[in-house]
């Protein structure tokens, strides 16, 4: 069962990275989900720029051992997605990016719901 569950904790954890990156991108069609993403960016932020461990590679890690696995040495995104998703060695560029696309997402967000906001005031305004 712990073997099943740390893979459940791998899944939703690459699940809240891909959100973090294109998350504010979709808030632009489903605006609540800035809520989430600002929790997640928030999240992400802090642990990139305290350098804090993630709690949930935590997690992982620990099924793994229950499950008598060896756990993986450092940290998610070294174990899993450096050297695979983009060269090896370059996380820091990886990071520039993606906070990068968030802050774009997040001025996109922003533009989308100022303009939605001005046509509902047209719209209710009497001509």
């Amino acid at each position: 069962m712990s073997a099943l569950l740390a893979e459940i904790v791998m899944v939703v954890h690459g699940a809240m990275l891909v959100f973090f990156v294109v998350g504010g991108f979709l808030a632009w069609k489903w605006p609540k989900l800035i809520w989430l993403h600002l929790l997640i960016g928030l999240w992400n932020i802090t642990i990139v720029l305290v350098d804090f461990p993630c709690p949930v590679t935590a997690v992982e890690k620990h099924l793994r051992r229950d499950a008598g696995q060896v756990p993986y040495e450092g940290g998610y995104i070294k174990h899993y997605v450096d050297g695979t998703v983009y060269p090896a060695g370059h996380t820091w560029l990886a990071e520039i990016i993606g906070f990068a696309l968030v802050v774009i997402s997040y001025i996109g967000f922003t533009w989308i719901m100022l303009r939605r906001r001005r046509r509902r005031r047209a719209s209710v305004t009497p001509a």
